[in-house]
């Protein structure tokens, strides 16, 4: 995989969470500039590196460097634990949920 595609895939993960290079650098203790040149293709993450960001967005090392469909990038913890949640809700409760999700919707436009 080229590294431009690499920088590519780092970036829509981090698009896909919502976070910022500043926030994603923090927590693998690297700069914002270095995570900045990874996303861009100037530079590639040694071993130790890709494996801690792989490890971050809870992804194989293999699928970060040969690159994810979107179908695989893989959901935020906060959001997986809210579907759990709703997973196990009664029918009743979960078009509850939704009808109030569908007002604050609304609510907000």
């Amino acid at each position: 995989m080229a590294v431009h595609d690499l920088g590519q895939t780092l970036k829509e993960l981090r698009h896909h969470r919502g976070l910022t290079q500043e926030a994603i650098s923090r927590e693998l203790h690297i700069s914002r500039q270095v995570y900045s040149h990874y996303e861009n293709g100037r530079r590639s993450p040694d071993v130790i590196t890709a494996s801690r960001i792989a490890d971050f967005h809870h992804i194989s090392l293999q699928k970060l460097v040969k690159g994810l469909r979107p179908e695989e990038i893989p959901e935020s913890d906060e959001l997986q634990e809210f579907i759990m949640l709703y997973d196990s809700l009664s029918p009743e409760d979960k078009e509850g949920i939704r009808s109030y999700i569908e007002y604050l919707h609304t609510k907000s436009n």
